[in-house]
């Protein structure tokens, strides 16, 4: 019931339903419900009304909890049959009602007729206390807002002015015109020996006659204002509405039809005006609850059902974790069911790709090294429910494609990193003069920490930027993009994500061929170890050097002195026993001011121990 509820509720704020829309549809078919209701009040269609409403309030109610529930499909198809077998018995049980609602609406004049004179009232009353006394059977008709023309051409068109004479002597017995009844409108008698539609026997006292049968059906089939002499008792009735008052003096005759006929204040008022509270009040509880279930039916009716390729992306609720998927993208078929102009749109949404979703994944799966793994496809399915998307359009997930669902979730950190320049352009060299920001936030995962510390800063790369330049020149290059260092399992995110550099173009490197690397013992190594060249081709080196091209000129600028020192440094702490150990040493050059040395040079000695020297 709950999940039913909730996803009315989905439903109803997603963008599938336009809210001032379903308000002037539940306001439409509640007018239609409240007519209606207004048509069956106080005949035998009100009992059958609240049984249909019971059956179809209840079936509704048991079917879509026990389907939302437990997904018995074939039950829902059988509730569908159900609804087409009660709107069949509907047409059946309210057949009467339906006719007479027909009737009404087809013959609603534009303009109500004036309301009859008081010398009619008069004629009217003064002819039944004459009928009344002789116990002559009467059935006069008086018309209000609906024609009644259409029940006037079976009988004997008159067309005279009401009196009391004429009335006495169409219903003298053995007249011609006596049987049946008579129609009035306005002040002529519009035709006498006029066939009435007869109400069911069930409707009235069993005791009754033919005429009042006829008064009844006819009060009921219209709004006319039907009155009644009885033959047998010379007791006078009037009809209204399908309700008959009966035992009526001329007194309460002649103010009932002035009420009911001559009284526009009265007469004319709106009927909420002149009802109950408690009778609006039971009317409400009828209409408003069949109002909406009619909605909610005609709401199911419009559903639709169909299948698409979804692809679900994870991002965590904590804005400082980082969730992956173990394995290829998650895409998978999975099957909606919702209003049909959302299915129609989502249709179009996931014609050509998958559509994507996005879980919401809560804190709850917090960071760990072990991968989490989701394995009931009840849960996935509502994962995937529960995504904004389909929140948002208002739909149920009815099953998915994917029973297994494995994600890792990462911490993410921030670090400080230097920013250096690297240059793509093998044609230019350049040094760098400024950079600035010098450092910048890189956000990664806490597990890629020991790679961002290895690479030790990050790179801001210029390529064609170069292109033109010559030796000596110096440019600022704004918004130069940085690129994290390579190797890092997940995203890295910098802050700023651009810098601002500026470099000098430097000449061409030189080569220096046949340098020779010296080497320099301290004394306390030479105590107590010997040092070996292990190869001399290493200390016979070629070097490339790189400056300004003015520098170049000089004679003494190409003059590059190597050189490697053996320390103190090298040897093994106090204690441990003197042995043969292979050492790389770097090698440090010394060149003219301007120059540089490209690159670096290492080469391999051996520590052999002294015999007899003290460790």
């Amino acid at each position: 019931m709950g999940d039913m509820l909730r996803s009315l509720y989905y439903r109803l704020s997603s963008e599938a339903y336009d809210l001032p829309a379903v308000a002037v549809e539940l306001i439409l078919i509640g007018l239609c419900v409240n007519w209606c209701a207004g048509l069956l009040q106080g005949t035998r269609g009100t009992r059958p009304l609240r049984g249909v409403l019971v059956i179809l309030v209840g079936t509704t109610l048991v079917v879509r909890v026990l389907t939302a529930q437990f997904e018995w499909v074939r039950l829902d198809l059988l509730y569908s049959y159900v609804l087409y077998g009660l709107a069949f018995i509907a047409l059946v049980v309210f057949q009467p009602e339906l006719r007479r609602a027909v009737i009404r609406a087809g013959d609603v004049r534009l303009r109500r007729g004036g309301a009859p004179q008081s010398q009619v009232i008069a004629a009217i009353v003064k002819s039944a206390g004459y009928l009344s006394r002789n116990r002559y059977g009467a059935l006069i008709a008086i018309q209000r807002g609906v024609d009644l023309s259409g029940w006037a051409e079976n009988g004997t068109m008159l067309n005279a002015a009401v009196s009391a004479n004429l009335l006495n002597t169409i219903f003298f017995p053995n007249s011609p015109l006596h049987d049946l009844g008579v129609i009035i409108r306005g002040d002529r008698i519009l035709a006498a020996n006029c066939q009435f539609p007869s109400a069911d026997s069930d409707e009235v006292d069993i005791a009754l006659g033919s005429r009042h049968l006829a008064a009844v059906g006819m009060s009921y089939e219209t709004d006319a204002l039907v009155l009644v002499v009885s033959e047998e008792t010379g007791v006078i009735s009037l009809a209204d509405n399908g309700k008959l008052t009966r035992y009526l003096s001329l007194d309460d005759l002649a103010s009932e039809l002035a009420t009911r006929l001559g009284a526009p204040d009265k007469a004319e008022q709106p009927r909420w005006r002149r009802s109950d509270p408690r009778a609006i009040l039971r009317r409400a509880l009828v209409v408003l609850p069949l109002t909406l279930v009619i909605w909610y039916v005609a709401d199911q009716a419009t559903f639709a059902t169909d299948s698409y390729q979804v692809e679900l992306r994870l991002r965590p609720e904590d804005p400082t974790w980082e969730a992956e998927v173990v394995g290829p993208p998650l895409v998978f078929e999975a099957t909606f069911s919702g209003p049909a102009r959302a299915i129609d749109r989502l249709r179009i949404a996931a014609a050509k790709q998958a559509w994507p979703l996005t879980w919401a994944i809560p804190r709850a799966y917090a960071p760990r090294s072990e991968p989490y793994s989701i394995q009931a496809r009840e849960e996935v399915r509502r994962i995937v429910e529960s995504t904004p998307e389909v929140k948002k359009r208002g739909l149920a997930v009815v099953n998915v494609a994917l029973g297994t669902l494995t994600f890792n979730v990462h911490q993410r950190v921030t670090e400080m990193v230097p920013v250096d320049v690297k240059s793509e352009s093998g044609a230019v060299r350049i040094a760098v003069e400024r950079i600035e920001p010098a450092e910048v936030a890189v956000e990664l995962r806490r597990d890629d920490l020991k790679i961002l510390a290895a690479a030790g800063r990050v790179y801001a790369p210029l390529g064609r930027q170069l292109e033109g330049l010559s030796p000596g020149d110096v440019r600022t290059f704004e918004g130069v993009a940085l690129t994290p260092p390579s190797g890092l399992k997940g995203k890295a995110t910098i802050t700023p994500e651009t810098v601002s550099v500026t470099v000098r173009v430097i000449a061409q490197p030189r080569l220096v061929r046949n340098v020779v690397v010296r080497l320099f013992v301290s004394p306390e190594v030479a105590e107590r170890y010997q040092v070996r060249r292990n190869d001399l081709n290493e200390w016979l080196i070629d070097v490339e050097v790189q400056g300004d091209e003015a520098v170049f000129q000089s004679p003494s600028s190409l003059e590059v002195r190597a050189m490697v020192l053996v320390t103190s440094e090298l040897l093994p702490p106090a204690g441990q026993p003197a042995e043969e150990q292979l050492r790389t040493l770097p090698v440090m050059f010394v060149t003219p001011k301007g120059i540089s040395v490209v690159g670096s040079r290492s080469v391999q000695v051996t520590l052999v121990p002294r015999p007899g020297s003290n460790p």
